[in-house]
């Protein structure tokens, strides 16, 4: 059996009602940013927290970095609880923040993993080479010295990392740690994670709400909306679940709009959209009874009315539709739940 890392068993927080001189005028509720959240991240695992702004991501990092208190239920991390042995589980853990401010801007990256670390008690000789090591690790080294406020919003990410290591903690949480990227310094920030921060011994939950991140980091995800977790589990098992159909793309040229229209009518076609483009083709976006096998015959009947394939492929459902789904289905219940009997 796999060790678990992390786990919360009926994990719920509510923020108070509004309280102070505006609570005489305005009675608001009380929020509930997660509700019985029953989670389990293993040893090793690069685990994604998926969901918009808003749906409790954030929150959970919080719980699990024992910087709040949760309402009810039970955090561990390395199986220690946040609130009874809030000390030990800062001491097992490492944090890393989408908009990192809290280095010293006039001190170098050296000298702020220095001070960190003595903030650790980790001994000088030791925090020296700790720290060397780890602004190596991120790419850093040649750049150890200079000031943090030359850097730039990747290499400040980097460094957050490198501060996050200083500890080599058990578990590794980043809280949308490529937010304020650019496409590329983001792509070379994942990269480092998934190479050279995972490392198959330490654990890493990253809460993102950008798909395509977790798609390339992450072993397993969970959705989260409204405080609650949809789904979790291995990505592919997730698409295999959710999507029920399948769909194709194939590109033809040679053929007229009434020829195409035609296929929609081949067995196993559920629904067919012939898009024209700029190279005089057409993109043909098919959906089919999942084991129909209708791909070989729409290709023959294409070759056979004198038209030219250039490009056939399956198309699978991406995060975004993935989670879109989940969404709509939640959004349906409760409609449901409000109609009287």
């Amino acid at each position: 059996m796999r060790e678990v890392a992390i786990e919360t068993r009926s994990l719920t927080m509510r923020f108070p009602q509004q309280q102070g001189w505006q609570a005489l005028f305005r009675r608001e509720p009380g929020q509930t940013a997660l509700q019985d959240v029953d989670l389990a991240v293993y040893r090793g695992e690069i685990f994604g927290l998926l969901g918009p702004n808003g749906a409790g991501k954030t929150t959970l990092v919080r719980v699990l970095s024992t910087l709040v208190v949760p309402t009810a239920g039970q955090a561990l991390v390395a199986g220690l609880d946040v609130v009874r042995e809030s000390l030990a589980v800062r001491r097992r853990i490492g944090v890393v923040y989408g908009d990192e401010r809290s280095f010293y801007w006039r001190l170098s990256a050296l000298e702020n993993l220095l001070f960190y670390a003595a903030l650790y008690g980790i001994p000088s000789r030791e925090a020296h080479r700790r720290a060397w090591d780890l602004l190596d690790l991120v790419g850093l080294a040649g750049s150890a010295h200079l000031r943090m406020h030359h850097y730039s919003s990747g290499m400040r990410q980097r460094a957050a990392i490198a501060r996050g290591l200083l500890n080599d903690p058990d578990v590794l949480i980043m809280d949308e740690p490529t937010r304020s990227l650019d496409p590329i310094a983001a792509l070379e920030l994942r990269r480092l994670v998934k190479e050279r921060v995972a490392d198959g011994r330490r654990t890493v939950l990253i809460a993102t709400n950008i798909m395509a991140e977790a798609e390339f980091l992450c072993d397993r995800i969970a959705f989260i909306a409204r405080g609650e977790l949809q789904l979790t589990g291995h990505i592919e098992q997730l698409r295999d679940l959710l999507q029920g159909d399948e769909m194709y793309e194939v590109t033809v040229s040679g053929l007229g709009q009434d020829s195409l229209e035609g296929l929609r009518h081949l067995p196993g076609v559920d629904s067919l959209r012939a898009v024209p483009d700029e190279a005089g083709r057409y993109r043909l976006e098919v959906r089919a009874r999942r084991g129909a096998a209708v791909l070989p015959a729409i290709v023959r009947r294409l070759v056979e009315a004198g038209g030219d394939v250039w490009s056939c492929r399956q198309r699978q459902l991406t995060l975004e539709e993935m989670f879109a789904l989940i969404v709509e289905k939640g959004r349906q219940e409760r409609a449901q739940e409000r109609v009287p009997a």
